[in-house]
């Protein structure tokens, strides 16, 4: 397949727009009935499947979540070769979010940093929204109330539409704080409920606290652990002060956590902080990732980095004579 890359013609526009505005027309291009798989350019090669928690996936990309907040955009983000798709994160209740300014962007680094505070329409809304939308990848959604009761409704409503649930136990901007006791309560609740892999995604700021999360998600049963959020700093152009870093300044750790993570747990890692190139996923998964996540990289490099990291993991493979599977182990 023959990539093609309309990025390249709006990349100057959308990056001189508030990131918030160069979001919502990202979202609305996304509407367009455009050849997405084009746009991507993922091969399809059986080399790059690989099985996490009895899901089998074209490939190990995917898209993580607080892209695609209210889930209506899943269908062609999956078309443009995403091994899976996260949608959310969702609560039970509609949340409007944090005011603005809550996104800052540094083209410099190649960061963001969101003070978002989790908008999003509520569970009622995305799950309607999943149940008359066909899926076109794995779809996974990302839920995040505290409540243990918030969260167990928000989980009925969302999980019969979803593939997976991925507990969002560590973001920045959920309002509550992320005790190892209570993600366990949550896990476990998850996981008696969900009838699908039930994946958490741990904190970023610090390793002590982001293995005693993965100890605490895995004693509740959880399926695999997303390794990981943001990192809280404080930020002035934030109208809340704070909000979570994400992006490049992130790659040269995620692989040191991912296999600190995976040492400790045994479980399936999604890898996710600043991997925005075949180099920094190869590294995650050398590390003992089952697959990486992308986000912030879109948001510079377009959607034709899909298929560009597709490539270089391919010709790697080549050159090691392996597939995806037997490199990440899984």
């Amino acid at each position: 397949m023959r990539p093609m890359d309309p990025y390249a013609a709006v990349r100057p526009l959308l990056l001189a727009l508030d990131p918030e505005t160069a979001h919502a027309v990202a979202r609305t291009l996304l509407g367009l009935p455009l050849d997405w798989g084009r746009v991507g350019g993922v091969p399809d090669d059986p080399r790059l499947e690989v099985a996490v928690a009895g899901l089998r996936l074209r490939n190990p990309i995917g898209l993580a979540a607080g892209f695609d907040k209210d889930c209506s955009r899943l269908g062609p983000l999956g078309r443009l070769g995403f091994g899976y798709v996260v949608g959310g994160t969702v609560t039970r209740s509609p949340r409007v979010g944090n005011p603005r300014p809550r996104v800052v962007r540094d083209r410099r680094r190649r960061a963001l940093v969101n003070a978002m505070g989790l908008p999003n329409p509520g569970a009622a809304a995305v799950a309607e929204r999943l149940a008359s939308t066909p899926a076109t990848t794995s779809r996974w959604v990302s839920l995040a109330d505290e409540a243990l009761e918030d969260a167990v409704a928000a989980l009925g409503l969302v999980a019969p539409h979803a593939d997976a649930i991925e507990l969002n136990a560590s973001s920045p901007n959920a309002g509550w704080a992320h005790r190892a006791a209570h993600v366990e309560a949550l896990t476990r609740a998850f996981v008696a409920r969900a009838r699908r892999p039930v994946f958490v995604k741990l904190p970023a700021g610090d390793a002590a606290t982001a293995l005693a999360i993965a100890e605490a998600a895995a004693a509740g049963g959880a399926a695999g652990l997303t390794c990981a959020n943001t990192v809280p700093v404080a930020h002035p152009r934030l109208a809340t002060g704070r909000g979570g870093l994400s992006g490049a300044p992130l790659a040269h750790r995620t692989p040191d956590l991912v296999a600190a993570v995976r040492e400790r747990t045994g479980l399936p890692v999604h890898a996710c902080g600043g991997i925005a190139s075949a180099a920094e996923a190869l590294a995650c998964l050398e590390a003992g990732a089952a697959t990486i996540q992308l986000y912030t990289g879109l948001v510079f490099e377009g959607p034709g980095l899909v298929g560009r990291i597709a490539r270089g993991l391919l010709a790697e493979l080549d050159a090691r004579g392996v597939s995806v599977a037997q490199l990440a182990g899984t």
